[in-house]
């Protein structure tokens, strides 16, 4: 499964992690905070079910930070977002890769022997 519905913005809105809403997570987080992550797992996930329904997107970057920071039962929203996402062999096939080459770096430095 790679949707979810949540209300954000002050409506149903559709959460799809496809393809392009990897990539926008991937151009909109800055890889140094929890937080980043979450602004682009949401507008990632908002582009990528805009995208694939041909709707014109009616937010912006700005607007969907402000959401995700007014969530009501922010925990429990994330949680449930996260694991939809996590689900997505596009993610899971991401995070192999991932692992994948750090195990090889991993393995090059032993041989070298030079530490991580």
């Amino acid at each position: 499964m790679s949707y979810i519905q949540i209300n954000i913005g002050g409506k149903e809105r559709g959460l799809k992690f496809n393809q392009l809403a990897i990539e926008i997570i991937g151009t909109h987080n800055d890889s140094e905070t929890t937080s980043s992550f979450m602004y682009a797992m949401y507008y990632g996930g908002l582009r990528g079910n805009s995208y694939v329904k041909r709707e014109d997107p009616d937010y912006t970057f700005e607007q969907v930070c402000e959401w995700v920071d007014n969530l009501h039962d922010k925990a429990n929203v994330n949680e449930q977002v996260v694991k939809v996402m996590s689900e997505t062999n596009l993610w899971k096939d991401l995070i192999k890769e991932g692992t994948e080459k750090l195990d090889e770096k991993k393995k090059a430095q032993k041989k070298s022997g030079t530490k991580i």
